[in-house]
């Protein structure tokens, strides 16, 4: 081969070191963007750990402040671990499964404090329970804790076996005429009973007397007929207010007084 035959072209040479140095500028600012990848992350990371971005204030409402630190215990938030780090909703559920508490909301509330509202379950029965406890349940039959009683809460007959956070299903006739009990006749009420075998429901009344509702419907009429009663008759001597129709209320006196 002649020399040249061997020779490149110009043409082509000054080709070929473009193309290296294009590809040579090509992997510089790949590596350019990759180290400003790291650099970002690690910088976001550092400030992640910087103690100004650390949780300093938790602020609960919504609860009486003797259950803050149950709460508090149930969230998993802690003063000074870092606030992106936080599980939020975590921290939510944990609260919710407190057998008192109905809803909870967590959030971050930035630079530095998480705030924590709680809607308590609010009691309306108490009810008996095994080993001579009493139980105190909301109006959705929610049973929130032992061996308490609460002003204003209605006795219900029927016992609860089960653990807290349950549900006491077999006192939901009852409960419903609960929370149906207008304030003013709830304070005649000292218990409300049901029939173990026929489902009936009564209501024991401050002074013994009793009233028969029967089963548990048309509670609201019922009640209505209650307090008819109650507000006009003469109620000396009445042992029993049969208002299991509620259009024809019956009174039943004993003899002699």
């Amino acid at each position: 081969m002649s020399t040249a035959a061997a020779e490149v072209d110009p043409r082509m040479r000054a080709r070929r070191v473009a193309v290296i140095r294009a590809e040579g500028r090509r992997r510089l600012r790949v590596l350019a963007v990759a180290l400003g990848v790291v650099a970002l992350a690690a910088a976001a990371w550092g400030i992640s750990r910087t103690p100004l971005l650390d949780v300093d204030r938790i602020a609960v409402t919504g609860i009486d402040p003797a259950n803050r630190a149950e709460v508090l215990n149930a969230s998993n938030v802690t003063v000074g671990v870092p606030m992106l780090f936080l599980d939020v909703d975590d921290a939510r559920r944990s609260i919710t499964s407190l057998p008192w508490v109905r809803s909870a909301q967590v959030w971050r509330d930035w630079p530095a404090t998480v705030r924590i509202t709680v809607e308590p379950r609010v009691p309306v029965a108490v009810v008996p329970a095994p080993e001579g406890r009493t139980a105190l349940v909301d109006a959705y039959g929610y049973v929130i804790e032992w061996g308490s009683e609460s002003a204003g809460v209605t006795h219900v007959s029927v016992p609860f076996s089960g653990q807290l956070g349950d549900i006491h299903t077999a006192a939901e006739g009852p409960l419903a005429v609960v929370a149906a009990l207008p304030a003013d006749l709830r304070a005649w009420v000292s218990t409300v009973t049901v029939e173990a075998d026929r489902g009936n429901i009564g209501l024991a009344l401050v002074g013994g007397a009793a009233a028969v509702l029967g089963e548990p419907v048309l509670i609201d009429d019922k009640i209505s007929a209650l307090r008819a009663v109650l507000a006009t008759a003469d109620l000396e001597c009445v042992t029993i207010i049969d208002v299991t129709t509620p259009d024809i209320a019956a009174v039943t006196r004993q003899h002699p007084c």
